[in-house]
């Protein structure tokens, strides 16, 4: 703030002193400079005191000396801003992280039935969108008013000290603005309400759209949608229309009540100077401070509507998250060693469940599942038996009752161990979105570094330790290193391998990993071995005379023959392109592969085989109509590239390559390089045409390799392609596609043939880093139920559920799954797992020690799986 007056006052000084010459009454004359007494001597010793008699300057060098001060309290005053509005910055965003954090953290802790009735969109609005305002206002909310209150009062106290009537006419302005705006403002709270919450409905009706996608495309909904998305949409419309109206209805008066004061200033202030009674410096020292006047008390005024508007979207942002009551933060709390093995097992006494209306779906619910049998809960839909597993599962809260493990209240344990020590597996097919490795492995105990749990007796503290970091590191640096991170980098390791390999096999996913394996590209960092493995099995699986059959399926590649299931294109780089310039949309305008088709004469050839593909085409399918069914099934041209091929005969009537113009030039060799015999037999590719595209080959292989130019990985018999997939490079090759049934054949073979070679685990590894996709969405249904039962047996559980679990297998295949988890858990004749299985249907637990027979929330029977057999086959009777 002094900074900031001198501001104020080194104008005056300016004006008054060089500039209209007061106290310069000669040329010669001097004033002192810097010269500082001693405050308050006048007082305490009826004179003043002088403790520095500054610098006697003349009239040009005092006016240097005075604009050079100006300069510096700008300065100074500009690098006072810098540092706050740094400062506060950071505190704003460190506490907006906090915040959402925070709501996150109570998201985890939430109730399961409250998380299922949530919409995700809704609550992922609420922590990414409408608390994002607070981040700067958190900053703002007690530096802005003491700064710019501090200004306005500084500006305030100098236009007293120039004119008593001038800090009056101000004060009395201020105050009317500060009565009158807040009343014009209630009703943007209001607006601002209804805002905040017709988006958040807005958002999660979008979401909801989004993920009932095929349910608005099979009923033919989407008008539906839109008008509903379009009603929404306008009444936001309204509503915030109103809210500017009325905002910059507040900022007309606010800036006139401002203009209204200069005009007092220039009027009165001008009256004031031609009549002697004020001095031109106070005068334009005091418009000065009038003009920086109005800056500091606009920001109040705004900075109180944002604390208005932020308060309001604070109340409605946390108003769910405050008033949901959340697990305890003790039960998720991170724990240092191993959670204890279970002993014994469940107890559930006198359990009732209600549903949503207060009626039981559950009732007087009372038995015991030991670690060491295995018991099926048979029911139909309405019976309570999957919520029986629900609730085992700590995924559906008891109403009444009480359910203990190792007599232990269930509620009461940390979330660790049962989380670790009970599987759980049910027919949904929901994944985050992730490789099948990732999503395999977050399952397992987490061994990072854990942000506090934020709980009634969490503190400040807690964070503050945590958030002791640095922050002066760029955005790039920080995004690569968290792209580059890979939690489970080292999973699964030599001690874990072998159960995954085995679970995979288990429950009949083994094939699908290994196939996605194949079709993926080796990682940069593999081993010389891996590669000299892969080759060992190419040179077997060509050579291999159990494979002759499969072999005669696909046509191997050969530098020195040209291969027929390759279009005219890939066999003249005969490789891959690693180079966009030598790709299928570039290669017919690539420099270097025009210089060697004209070096080799195959310019004029291939620009004639382009033509006669356009005029075939044309023939074939010039008469049927755009929505022609024999044209989508015959995989011919579409209509747009079919009436590109029209057009291009036309203008070419009567050319060749010598006189076409080069756009037509490249458009036949594009059709041309994009021709392959094998799938289209026009029968354009001659014996002779093929050894000229050799001979290109050949000299198009010698250019790059003289240029030391990697732009095409090319096809060697000798030597690993990097850029090809694992199964192309065992293949070396193309699988002929007029043969039936030719592909799952030869990927049959191959998957053999690794598995001898000793290269299929390197292969699996790789196809677990296959993309799922978003839920999951790259898996089949079967593959994803597949995945999620061996999610529940990969941590090895001592207890695990099956909650009508692969609904979307077969029976037979079902069965066969969980007869194969059944067995391999009763090793020895002593069982390891417990187990329990809710069926889809009374069938499939032969293999069980106990059933439980469910009908309506009650159990109806119990015993041996052939006394609950004969019991419903006698009642079915």
């Amino acid at each position: 703030m002094p900074v900031y007056f001198q501001m104020l006052q080194l104008p005056k000084l300016i004006v008054n002193g060089p500039i209209q010459g007061d106290g310069y009454g000669t040329p010669d004359s001097t004033q002192s400079f810097l010269s500082f007494d001693l405050p308050f001597s006048n007082v305490l010793f009826g004179q003043s005191i002088t403790l520095f008699n500054g610098f006697q300057l003349d009239r040009q060098t005092m006016l240097i000396a005075l604009c050079l001060a100006f300069l510096v309290a700008v300065a100074f005053n500009g690098w006072f801003k810098l540092y706050i509005n740094t400062f506060k910055g950071k505190l704003g965003e460190r506490l907006l992280r906090r915040l959402r954090y925070e709501l996150f953290d109570r998201v985890l802790r939430y109730p399961i039935a409250k998380v299922r009735r949530l919409k995700p969109s809704e609550i992922s609005s609420v922590i990414k969108d409408e608390i994002e305002p607070l981040g700067q206002f958190f900053g703002d909310a007690y530096s802005a008013p003491l700064f710019l209150g501090a200004q306005a009062l500084t500006g305030l106290t100098f236009l007293f000290l120039q004119s008593t009537l001038f800090g009056l006419i101000t004060l009395a302005i201020v105050l009317f603005q500060a009565w009158i705006i807040p009343l014009l403002r209630r009703r943007l709270l209001v607006l601002g309400r209804m805002r905040q919450t017709n988006a958040r409905k807005l958002a999660g009706r979008i979401g909801e759209y989004v993920q009932g996608m095929d349910d608005v495309h099979l009923h033919g909904t989407s008008n539906r949608a839109r008008a509903n998305i379009w009603g929404m949409l306008r009444r936001i419309l309204v509503i915030r229309f109103e809210l500017y109206q009325r905002k910059f209805q507040v900022k007309f008066l606010n800036n006139f009540l401002i203009q209204f004061l200069a005009f007092l200033f220039y009027l009165v202030g001008g009256y004031l100077v031609i009549t002697g009674r004020l001095d031109l410096g106070a005068l334009v020292a005091s418009i000065a401070a009038y003009k920086d006047l109005p800056s500091p008390i606009k920001g109040i005024i705004d900075w109180d509507q944002q604390r208005l508007f932020n308060q309001i979207r604070y109340e409605q942002a946390i108003d769910d998250f405050a008033n949901t009551k959340v697990i305890a933060g003790d039960l998720q709390s991170p724990v240092d060693t191993p959670p204890t093995p279970i002993k014994t097992g469940f107890s559930l006494e006198q359990i009732t469940v209600l549903d949503a209306h207060d009626q039981p779906i559950i009732e007087n619910f009372s038995n015991a599942v030991s670690r060491g049998e295995a018991v099926a809960i048979v029911g139909n839909a309405d019976s309570g038996a999957e919520q029986v597993a629900e609730m085992l599962a700590r995924l559906l809260l008891t109403g009444f009752g009480k359910i203990t493990l190792d007599d232990r209240d269930l509620g009461t344990l940390p979330e660790i161990v049962t989380g670790q020590r009970i599987g759980y597996a049910d027919s949904s097919t929901f994944f985050a979105g992730g490789t099948v490795k990732s999503t395999l492995a977050e399952t397992l105990p987490f061994a990072g570094t854990t942000p506090p749990i934020i709980d009634s007796t969490s503190s400040g503290a807690h964070f503050r330790e945590f958030e002791i970091e640095n922050l002066n590191i760029k955005p790039e640096t920080l995004i690569a290193e968290a792209d580059a991170y890979d939690e489970f980098s080292n999973w699964p390791n030599e001690e874990s391998a072998p159960q995954l390999l085995a679970l995979m096999q288990t429950v009949g996913l083994y094939d699908d990993i290994l196939e996605y394996g194949l079709l993926r590209k080796l990682d940069e960092d593999a081993s010389d071995d891996v590669r000299a493995r892969i080759m060992d099995a190419r040179s077997r699986f060509a050579s291999d005379k159990t494979t002759q059959k499969i072999a005669e399926a696909v046509e191997f590649f050969d530098p020195q023959k040209y291969s027929h299931q390759l279009t005219i294109g890939e066999n003249l780089i005969f490789g891959t392109p690693v180079d966009d310039d030598f790709g299928p949309e570039l290669l017919p305008a690539n420099k270097l592969v025009r210089k060697i088709l004209d070096e080799t004469s195959l310019l004029a050839p291939l620009f004639d085989v382009g033509y006669e593909i356009a005029k075939n085409n044309i023939e074939l399918f010039g008469d049927l109509a755009e929505d022609s069914m024999l044209l989508q099934r015959s995989g011919g041209p579409s209509p747009e590239h079919l009436l590109e091929m029209k057009q291009a005969v036309e203008d070419l009537a009567g050319k060749n390559a010598n006189t076409a113009d080069e756009s037509h030039i490249v458009g036949m060799l594009g059709l041309a390089f994009d021709y392959c015999e094998a799938q289209t037999r026009f029968g354009l590719v001659d014996g002779a045409l093929q050894q000229q595209l050799l001979a290109a080959r050949n000299k198009l292989r010698e250019n790059l390799q003289q240029q030391d130019d990697d732009a095409i990985a090319f096809h060697d018999p000798e030597r690993f392609n990097s850029s090809l997939s694992v199964l192309d490079n065992i293949l070396f090759g193309r699988i002929d596609a007029r043969r039936i049934g030719a592909r799952e054949r030869v990927l049959k073979s191959i998957k053999a043939m690794i598995e001898s070679s000793g290269v299929s685990d390197t292969v699996f590894n790789i196809g677990l880093s296959f993309d799922i996709g978003t839920g999951g969405r790259n898996l089949s249904t079967n593959q994803a139920q597949k995945l999620k039962l061996v999610r529940a047996l990969l941590k090895r559980p001592d207890i695990v559920i099956f909650n009508r679990a692969l609904s979307a297998l077969d029976a037979k295949e079902r069965l066969k799954i969980i007869h194969n988890i059944v067995s391999t858990g009763n090793e020895g004749g002593q069982r390891q797992m417990g187990i329990v299985y809710v069926p889809l249907d009374n069938s499939g637990w032969d293999d069980f020690d106990r059933v439980l027979l469910m009908e309506h929330g009650r159990i109806a029977a119990e015993g041996t799986p052939e006394k609950i057999s004969a019991r419903l086959e006698s009642a079915a009777q």
